[in-house]
């Protein structure tokens, strides 16, 4: 066989080779977005109810539940964050709406606070 011959058959094999895992490949497979579990979305498409009791017990500041607009949130993570300092405590593991919605917090401060959505409060 000459080198020409050669040179023909290995370009048809890897044409072949090109055409079989290039052209005919599947497609990929759409990429779904994905919600984390742990998102405010998710878990606010499927809420857990608290009753007022189930919260109060949540009051020290290793265990910091509070109630905001009907909503429970469990800041135990935030609490040496909060910009308050400790007047975070006031309200512990009972309803913060009053407190929550003064001057002292910017707009701002919601996003930070579905951060820790855990629910709802059962009425």
């Amino acid at each position: 066989m000459d080198v020409n011959s050669l040179l023909v058959i290995v370009a048809i094999l890897a044409a072949a080779y090109y055409v079989k895992n290039y052209v005919f490949a599947p497609a990929p497979a759409p990429v779904k977005k994905v919600v984390k579990q742990n998102s405010y979305e998710a878990k606010r498409a499927n809420p857990k109810f608290y009753t007022a009791e189930e919260v109060s017990v949540h009051n020290k500041e290793t265990d910091l539940w509070l109630i905001i607009d009907g909503k429970v949130y469990d800041v135990t993570p935030y609490v040496d964050k909060h910009m308050g300092g400790m007047a975070i405590m006031n309200n512990a593991g009972k309803d913060s709406s009053k407190g929550f919605h003064g001057d002292q917090h910017p707009v701002k401060v919601q996003q930070i606070l579905d951060e820790f959505y855990i629910g709802e409060l059962k009425q």
